[in-house]
């Protein structure tokens, strides 16, 4: 202290500033312990995730686990998945994480949006033994894109190749829904449409989507109308409640949906009503499955779940997706049911 007097400093700002300069260094020294202890659980993580080492198979990559979540399919049902897996990959262990979600929820065809590299889309496909792909070819620009694609498990569904839809229409789509047939073992058919809304909360953003959903409902009508597949599944990310509360009658985004029950089911309803989210930041739950009427004898009443990934691990949001995965299980008749 007498030399901070000599400088013409008051021996109390020194006592002040020492004791602040102790408190910043405690918080500091917490902090980095912390960080220290959550870079520590990640390099766990990763640990755990990517090493290939002495586990490949024949793509060369460890097999996927089947026991990192809880199963949701299984061999008596059709197991179908919308999954916006945010801006993929979110981090370098991403690819092998959703290999092992994939393979331990037992799922049948994933329909997944914002694929936002093919190079990590080709090695997620090449960790998952017996499942194959398709992929949109859409892209924003040469080098910008959030693809939709499909996996699929090649012994229980073979998909015919992908078809974009509404496409010339960028305003309203600006990434083209994905159309496939697919062909159950045993012979049964169904065509499904990946579809990825215009996201925001502007005004402008929720014109965009209603235009989309219109468009859509005059599309199906015109297909199963006309002499299509009457057994068609619509689903991804709608990024749309289906009916806010704070929403008119008129507003409703989804209305030409939902108000044509006698065409359209939505199996995200009963997820609705017991407010069950599937975007984690906000609560709410923008991601839906619809089927059309054709798909009634086959589906019943069955409704969608949402595996709590987030619950289950607790580096989901953060390594993964915001979203989380909308499953629709479909009994198989006997006759389809693995053996």
């Amino acid at each position: 202290m007498i030399g901070d007097r000599r400088a013409g400093r008051p021996w109390y700002a020194v006592d002040v500033t020492s004791r602040r300069a102790a408190a910043t260094a405690w918080m500091l020294g917490g902090l980095i312990a912390a960080t220290a202890a959550l870079g520590a659980g990640c390099d766990l993580l990763r640990d755990d995730a990517a090493p290939d080492a002495g586990l490949t198979g024949d793509a060369g990559f460890r097999p996927p686990r089947t026991d990192l979540v809880d199963p949701v399919g299984g061999p008596d049902t059709l197991d179908v998945a919308c999954w916006n897996i945010e801006w993929f990959p979110k981090d370098d262990s991403t690819v092998a994480l959703v290999a092992d979600l994939v393979a331990s929820m037992d799922l049948d065809i994933v329909v997944v949006e914002e694929i936002s590299s093919v190079a990590a889309w080709d090695e997620l496909v090449a960790r998952l033994p017996g499942y194959a792909a398709v992929l949109s070819p859409h892209r924003y620009t040469a080098t910008s894109y959030q693809k939709i694609g499909m996996l699929y498990r090649e012994d229980v569904v073979t998909l015919s190749e992908p078809e974009m839809i509404l496409a010339t229409d960028s305003y309203t789509f600006p990434r083209p829904p994905l159309r496939v047939h697919a062909t159950v073992a045993g012979g049964w058919t169904l065509d499904l449409v990946g579809i990825h809304l215009k996201a925001g909360e502007a005004p402008e953003d929720r014109q965009r989507r209603q235009s989309a959903v219109r468009a859509l409902d005059a599309w199906m009508r015109a297909e199963i109308d006309g002499g299509g597949d009457d057994e068609l599944i619509l689903l991804g990310d709608y990024n749309e409640d289906l009916a806010p509360e704070d929403g008119a009658p008129e507003d409703i985004v989804l209305a030409p949906l939902l108000d044509a029950p006698d065409r359209y089911r939505f199996r995200t309803s009963a997820l609705a009503a017991a407010h069950t989210a599937s975007f984690i930041p906000s609560g709410a739950l923008i991601d839906h499955i619809v089927t059309s009427a054709g798909l009634l004898d086959e589906v019943g009443d069955v409704s969608a779940v949402i595996p709590p990934l987030d619950r289950e691990q607790p580096w989901y949001e953060q390594v993964v997706s915001d979203h989380l995965p909308v499953v629709l299980s479909i009994p198989l008749p006997p006759a389809q049911r693995a053996q």
